[in-house]
């Protein structure tokens, strides 16, 4: 031992802590190094005041853990369990008559609520409720459901290096899925073999350290009949993998240099029990980790989350062939949501109409349901807000509210009907009264305007129309993109000027050595540019006559001759607007 573990066991010692007995941690991470036997982090002896860590919000991940030190304070038997922090959609009826505070509750097969006394009583189970009421109101509904569920055994030598650790992962039900037990040297401390299996397939690996002659690690692997299907070597100078791969025979019939696939998924969680598995995420109040999980599906078919997509849908009150108007910022595919699916609760005009005051630019965002609940048309206006001066004597007789008008020469204001007919204008001037003053004279002019209408299979998109409706820096443009089966990814795109002429074509190739071809036209419809980017990236940008001729070619994509915002075809569902408003 070191003088920082003599510390260590001193601190253990004041505080009562006694080997052999349970206690809980936050956080405990597998060690291999003897350096990390000894617990640096706080034991407690009751669970019940872990519950509440705020750290465990950062990664959106509760990790608690029964631990037992052995008699020279060194850790001995672990008990982790692993939950998701998830923020749900649940009717708060049900908490009403709460006061201010954090309770537990499960749910049994019926869906039916059941109070607990304590966060010990729950801390176990697969899985469990969480709500939080802050002055009067549900501020916060979680399900936390199990995703690990790890044991581990540490036993040491006579000098206090690690001998052996045992691990064992179970799944909800407390049986076993994965083992593993390592074997490390008395004297240096270093692993020198390993055994893992997965025991619902009944592979396993043999791992040996062997550290001389440039090898570093020569692995066996099995398959449930104890055959061995690989023969793998680590060198160490330099770096390489010789994966030998045997018949039932043991000959080596083919060797590749990359390491054979896991025999077990480290990061897949635990299936969440029935019925918390029909709990509805909140996106807006969950952590990016978890709805950034969820956001990487957004490609093909899921029926798990294009259900609760739906789902979420009709919890906010959303239902097909109905417009509505969107919150912002509009999140950004992939990114920010679930493929064309609406997370956010539905806005009146009004509350749209003005949800950045203080910005230079705001969006308006109309969108149309479809009948799989995902967007059909999306509508986006984007206005240029500016605070103008008007005398403000002839707003004296208003009563306390929001105004629109339209501003004629000199200054005269023509009052509107309606916050409806205000954004039908190109321009109009938006007044608010409050406490009998003036707080806001803002003019707001229309400055962009795209609507782009999808067409889907069931739940996955096949074809969209992008109509520039009105820009300063593009003309008038329709941009009509097939989609490849089951993605968001462009399979084949054309844009087309106010005549209707092509004047921009991609396709997406599947040959051996072309990725994509891209044609380039005049506003005539001739053909001016042949390119083609080879699955290396190589570009050949050949220029053409007006007989299709080849003037010249170059490798740069961007025209020498007239080049424009829209050239660099495919664009996402949300691309073009964004290089547009890059360039504003």
């Amino acid at each position: 031992m070191n003088n920082q573990h003599v510390q260590i066991i001193k601190n253990l010692k004041k505080q009562g802590i006694i080997p052999n007995k349970v206690y809980f941690q936050h956080d405990f991470m597998l060690f291999i190094d003897n350096q990390d036997s000894f617990p640096e982090k706080d034991l407690f002896s009751s669970v019940n005041g872990l519950e509440t860590n705020p750290k465990m919000y950062k990664m959106a991940t509760q990790n608690i853990s029964q631990v037992k030190l052995n008699e020279n304070y060194q850790y001995s038997d672990i008990f982790q369990r692993e939950r998701n922090i998830i923020e749900i959609m649940y009717p708060s009826d049900s908490f009403q008559s709460l006061e201010d505070g954090v309770y537990f509750y499960t749910l049994d097969e019926n869906k039916q609520l059941h109070k607990q006394a304590s966060f010990e009583k729950v801390f176990e189970l697969p899985c469990y409720l969480r709500v939080e009421k802050k002055h009067g109101i549900v501020v916060s509904t979680q399900k936390r459901c199990l995703t690990s569920i790890n044991h581990y055994t540490y036993d040491y030598w006579a000098n206090n290096n690690l001998k052996n650790l045992k691990l064992e992962m179970y799944d909800t039900n407390h049986n076993i899925i994965y083992s593993s037990e390592i074997w490390f040297d008395e004297n240096t401390g270093l692993m020198s073999k390993a055994i893992k299996r997965n025991i619902k397939t009944g592979r396993y690996i043999i791992e040996s350290y062997i550290r001389q002659n440039g090898i570093y690690e020569i692995d066996n692997y099995f398959d449930n009949q104890d055959v061995k299907t690989n023969h793998v070597i680590y060198y160490e100078k330099p770096k390489r993998i010789e994966n030998q791969i045997l018949n039932k025979d043991g000959n080596v019939i083919k060797t590749k240099s990359q390491k054979p696939e896991e025999i077990f998924d480290f990061e897949k969680d635990l299936d969440e029990p029935y019925p918390y598995n029909k709990l509805i995420m909140d996106v807006q109040k969950s952590n990016a980790l978890l709805t950034g999980s969820m956001f990487e599906h957004s490609m093909g078919d899921n029926n798990q989350y294009d259900s609760e997509a739906a789902n979420r849908a009709q919890y906010l009150g959303i239902k097909p062939h109905q417009v509505y108007y969107h919150q912002l910022p509009f999140p950004n595919f992939m990114v920010e949501r679930y493929k064309n699916f609406p997370h956010q609760a539905p806005l009146t005009l009004i509350e749209a109409e003005n949800q950045f005051p203080l910005d230079k630019y705001s969006d308006l965002i109309q969108v149309e349901i479809g009948d799989n609940y995902q967007y059909k048309k999306i509508n986006k206006i984007k206005w240029q807000q500016s605070p103008i001066s008007l005398p403000l004597a002839q707003f004296k007789s208003l009563e306390n509210g929001i105004y629109f008008y339209t501003l004629a020469n000199k200054d005269q204001l023509t009052p509107l009907d309606s916050v409806e007919q205000a954004v039908s204008l190109p321009s109009y001037i938006r007044v608010e009264k409050e406490m009998g003053k003036i707080v806001s004279i803002l003019q707001k002019t229309r400055v962009q305007w795209l609507s782009t209408e999808f067409e889907y299979q069931k739940n996955t998109p096949v074809s969209s129309k992008l109509t520039v409706l009105e820009s300063h820096l593009v003309p008038k443009l329709v941009i009509e993109t097939e989609y490849e089966k089951g993605s968001y990814v462009p399979l084949s795109q054309v844009i087309k000027n106010t005549q209707g002429i092509t004047i921009r074509t991609f396709i997406h190739c599947k040959k051996q050595k072309i990725t994509a071809m891209l044609d380039r036209f005049n506003e005539q419809g001739i053909k001016t540019n042949h390119i083609e980017i080879s699955s290396e990236g190589d570009i050949e940008n050949q220029y053409l006559d007006k007989n299709g001729n080849v003037l010249f070619t170059t490798n740069e994509i961007k025209d020498q001759n007239n080049p424009q915002l829209y050239d660099n075809l495919p664009f996402n569902p949300d691309g073009f607007e964004m290089i547009l408003f890059e360039h504003f």
